[in-house]
C-alpha cells in the first residue's frame, strides 16, 4: 500500500499542537511501519534530520506560494494518486482518491463560536462536514471528540479511530535544582497554582481566579497564569481586579520549552478547569511532570486525568475551591501523575493510524472505498 501524506504542516519551524501531533505519529510511522510506503507531498524542503529516512519513503516537493492544498496537492491526486492519503493536521484537498484518512481534533467552533470570525468559523465547519461525509476513516484524539462527532456531524462511529497524543520525553518531574532556577527565573514564590494555555473563553479563567481567592492555601500562594492572551483577556484582568489579586496573579506571556517542566514540577498544583476541551495538552504535561492536578470534568479532560487529579465542576466555583485545597493538601496526586501519563504513548498512537490506514485501504475489513471526488460538491 502506498500511503500519501499531506506532511506540508510538519516541516514548519513553529509548530502548533496539531503539527506536533502529526510530526511524531509521523515519525513513528516511518521508524515502524515495515509493510507500507510513504510518499509525503511537502510545500518546503525536509530538514535534515527532521524524519526518518528509508527506502519505503519518498517526497514530493509542491512549490505554490497559496492554495497548496487544494490546488497543488489536488493536481497529485490526478496526476498520481496514492492508494490512500493520509492528512494529519489540515483538510482534504478538492480532489481526493478513492480512499481516505483525516484526523478531527475536536469542535471547539461549535460551542464557543464567538472565538472565531465568521469566515473561519464557516470554513472550520465546512471542512469538518465535508470530512465525515468523504473521508474514508476519520482518525481523532479523544473519545469526547469522537462523541461530539457522532451527535453533531451523525458521523458513523465506526468508521471513528481514537489516537491519543503523547507528550514529549521532556516532560518529567524536573530536579529541585531547576525549579529554583525556573522560581528565580519569572519572579516565583515558592507555593503557586499554574495555570498555561492560551487565555481565552472557554478557559474559564475568571471562575478559576475567584477560586483561588476563596481557597485556603498557604497564604503566600501565588496564582501564575501563562499563555498568549486572545478573546477574553478584558475579563480576566477585570476579575482579577474584582477579587482584589491584583498582588498575588502572576503573568507570563510566553515560556519557551525548555522551562515547562520545571515550571509543572514546581507547583502546588496546576489548574485546567476549562469548559470544553478537545484533548487538554497542559493536563498531560502536568501529570507527567508529576504536578498535582486540579481539571475540569467536561469534555476530554477526565479522560486524560482518570483518578490520578482532582475533578471539578467548572461552572461551580465554590468546587474548583476545593479542588485546589485537595491538590495542596493530597501528596498522593503528585506521585499517581507519572504514572497516569506513562498510559500516552507515540507508537500508540502510530499503531492506531496505522490500523485507519489499512481499514481504510483493503475492502475486506469491511469499508468499501468510495468513488473518486472531483470537487467539494459532488
Amino acid at each position: 500500500m502506498l500511503v500519501g501524506v499531506d506532511a506540508s504542516r510538519v516541516t514548519r519551524a513553529q509548530r502548533t499542537g496539531t503539527e506536533n501531533y502529526s510530526l511524531h505519529v509521523l515519525r513513528e510511522l516511518l521508524a515502524h511501519d515495515q509493510r507500507n510506503a510513504y510518499r509525503l507531498y511537502l510545500s518546503q524542503p525536509l530538514p535534515d534530520g527532521l524524519l526518518p529516512l528509508g527506502p519505503r519513503m519518498t517526497t514530493k516537493l509542491i512549490r505554490l506560494p497559496r492554495l497548496w492544498t487544494q490546488l497543488g496537492l489536488s493536481t497529485e491526486m490526478v496526476i498520481s494518486p496514492p492508494d490512500v492519503l493520509f492528512v494529519p493536521s489540515h483538510v482534504l484537498p478538492l480532489v481526493t482518491p478513492w480512499r481516505s484518512v483525516v484526523v478531527v481534533y475536536d469542535v471547539g467552533h461549535r460551542f464557543f463560536p464567538r472565538a472565531h470570525g465568521v469566515l473561519e468559523w464557516l470554513y472550520v465547519e465546512w471542512a469538518i462536514r465535508r470530512h465525515v461525509r468523504i473521508a474514508t476513516r476519520l482518525l481523532t484524539i479523544s473519545e469526547s471528540s469522537k462523541r461530539d462527532l457522532v451527535r453533531l456531524y451523525a458521523a458513523d462511529p465506526s468508521r471513528i479511530d481514537v489516537a491519543y497524543p503523547a507528550v514529549d520525553e521532556c516532560f518529567k518531574p524536573a530536579a529541585s535544582t531547576d525549579v529554583a532556577r525556573v522560581r528565580a527565573r519569572y519572579g516565583l514564590h515558592e507555593s503557586y497554582v499554574l495555570h498555561l494555555g492560551t487565555i481565552k473563553p472557554r478557559k474559564n479563567l475568571p471562575r478559576l481566579i475567584r477560586a483561588f481567592g476563596r481557597a485556603r492555601l498557604p497564604r503566600d500562594t501565588q496564582l501564575v497564569l501563562g499563555g498568549m492572551a486572545t478573546s477574553g483577556a478584558s475579563r480576566v484582568e477585570r476579575a482579577i481586579v474584582e477579587a482584589g489579586l491584583d498582588k498575588r496573579v502572576r503573568r507570563l506571556a510566553y515560556v519557551p520549552d525548555q522551562d515547562l517542566a520545571a515550571l509543572y514540577s514546581g507547583a502546588g498544583c496546576v489548574a485546567i478547569v476549562s469548559l470544553y476541551e478537545g484533548f487538554g495538552m497542559p493536563a498531560l504535561e502536568a501529570l507527567a511532570c508529576g504536578a498535582p492536578l486540579v481539571a475540569s470534568d467536561r469534555g476530554s479532560l477526565p479522560e486524560i486525568v482518570g483518578d490520578a487529579g482532582a475533578l471539578i465542576d467548572p461552572l461551580d466555583v465554590r468546587s474548583i475551591a476545593r479542588g485546589l485545597e485537595r491538590a495542596f493538601d493530597d501528596p498522593s496526586l503528585r506521585a499517581l501523575g507519572p504514572c497516569r501519563a506513562a498510559g500516552f504513548d507515540w507508537p500508540s498512537a502510530a499503531r492506531v493510524t496505522q490500523r485507519a490506514l489499512m481499514k481504510a485501504f483493503r475492502p475486506d475489513a469491511g469499508i468499501l472505498p468510495r468513488s473518486p471526488t472531483r470537487s467539494a460538491a459532488s
